[in-house]
């Protein structure tokens, strides 16, 4: 089970969700569209044009939500989308035109039903980069991605480890006498003292 699947609210129409949708057939999002709407009142007259005029074609188009028209005396219209995930959407439509009312109509039967989270970072800039954040490998040279590794070259920044530096000093020593007079008599001395 994903991680997404942990957060899903445990409701009856969310076990139709599908778990990868579109890899074999796309099952659309949206559940119900429940309208409610006052026959009379004032405030619902595009809404009551909308169902007048346009609702058998959207019904026709998407067989796979069920719509629900609830009419109510005397309260504002509302649509409610409710979507496969469990997630609920309420939208007002007060005082909207019919043109309104099925652009939202249309809005929610596009959508996921995951709700909309804003991106919020942990870090203030006054000049926030549009490049993202800055990691060790931001001012590399380029050509290193198309290096073959192991590379024989040593890198640009090359410091000799502590390793090579014992190894060198070694080296120097065994090539040349490189101490002077008064060390050489203290090293004789050691060794003398550590053999007897």
């Amino acid at each position: 089970m994903t991680s997404m699947g942990l957060l899903l609210k445990r409701t009856f129409i969310n076990q139709n969700a599908p778990l990868n949708n579109g890899a074999g057939r796309f099952v659309p999002q949206l559940a119900r569209l429940t309208i409610k709407f006052c026959k009379s009142h004032g405030s619902s007259q595009g809404v009551r044009r909308f169902i007048e005029e346009d609702i058998v074609q959207f019904a026709k188009n998407n067989p796979g939500t069920v719509i629900y028209l609830k009419p109510r005396r005397h309260r504002s219209p509302v649509l409610v989308a409710e979507y496969l995930n469990g997630e609920k959407h309420h939208q007002s439509l007060s005082n909207y035109g019919v043109n309104e009312v099925s652009s939202y109509v249309d809005f929610y039967r596009n959508q996921s039903g995951v709700e909309y989270s804003d991106q919020q970072k942990n870090t203030y800039s006054d000049h926030p980069s549009i490049q993202g954040y800055w990691n060790p490998h931001t001012h590399q040279e380029p050509g290193v991605n198309f290096l073959k590794y192991p590379v024989n070259k040593p890198a640009i920044l090359h410091q000799p480890s502590a390793t090579e530096i014992v190894r060198n000093a070694f080296i120097s020593q065994q090539e040349g006498n490189e101490f002077s007079p008064g060390e050489e008599e203290k090293l004789e001395a050691r060794k003398q003292t550590s053999s007897s």
